[in-house]
């Protein structure tokens, strides 16, 4: 009878098991500076994007324009064999973001743009959209970010505004892209753009397992981050860095930086 009793119970155990693992739904995201002016969208899309399997939603920095639209979708589209709409951002001119999303697994509520984050108007304004999961009704905030490079005032200035912007979202928040933060991946040293927008917990980074330059080249640093804010942030969530051997070296057809991804885990 006591065996019986411990049968009954593991089975329990088993099936409530199952039933919370089918009401855990998988959403895979990627940040992907393109380079515009110094790659080939065709070229990445063919042997970078499509290759790479579950990615629902792609936020890509440095996008030339329209034209670089339709190749960059085919490539995400032959990776899922689905449907992908675009989201172009209106500023930064030749380095535009760009958001491209899986519509049969999710529903764009609204986009907008934050042009107070556009320092100086010489830049890019945040891309972001608002989200529905189809299969749950999860709603959440992507955003699509590059900011400054080579003004590190402005830059720091940029994430001091990220980090006041989310603490007063109500819903969950995604946010991909170029931060140039440099992060040494050996000794942590960064910018301090990195502490201000990370500031009070506000946003936390999804930290790769294996950390490595994000970039080809002299740097040793991480520049492209996947963060995340509010309730997003109690989301079990891993993060890897692409790590095809021979990416590197930057050839005039290929990118300079490397795609970067975040899985999450949503419990319905």
């Amino acid at each position: 009878m006591k065996l019986i009793k411990i049968f009954f119970c593991c089975l329990i155990i088993i099936l409530i098991g199952c039933t919370n693992q089918d009401k855990i739904t998988k959403l895979t995201v990627a940040g992907y500076n393109v380079e515009s002016g110094d790659a080939d969208p065709v070229f990445l899309a063919t042997n970078y994007i499509a290759p790479i399997n579950g990615v629902k939603i792609w936020g890509f920095s440095e996008v030339q324009g329209e034209s670089w639209i339709l190749p960059l979708k085919n490539g995400t589209e032959e990776g899922e064999g689905s449907n992908f709409t675009a989201i172009l951002g209106t500023t930064g001119k030749a380095d535009r973001l760009l958001v491209l999303y899986k519509d049969n697994e999710l529903e764009e509520i609204k986009h907008f743009e934050l042009n107070n984050i556009n320092i100086g108007g010489k830049v890019r304004a945040p891309l972001v959209v608002q989200f529905r999961l189809k299969k749950t009704g999860q709603e959440f905030l992507f955003m699509a970010n590059h900011l400054y490079r080579t003004n590190k005032v402005a830059r720091q200035e940029q994430a001091q505004l990220l980090n006041k912007w989310a603490s007063q979202q109500t819903l969950p928040i995604i946010a991909v892209g170029d931060y140039n933060f440099d992060w040494n991946v050996k000794s942590s040293v960064h910018d301090r753009g990195y502490d201000l927008i990370t500031q009070n917990n506000i946003f936390k980074w999804i930290q790769p397992k294996s950390k490595f330059p994000t970039t080809c080249g002299n740097y040793n640093t991480i520049l492209d981050f996947v963060f995340v804010s509010g309730k997003a942030q109690k989301w079990p969530a891993t993060s890897t860095i692409y790590d095809r051997p021979n990416y590197c070296p930057d050839t005039p057809l290929s990118s300079d930086h490397r795609p970067i991804f975040a899985s999450f885990q949503i419990q319905e």
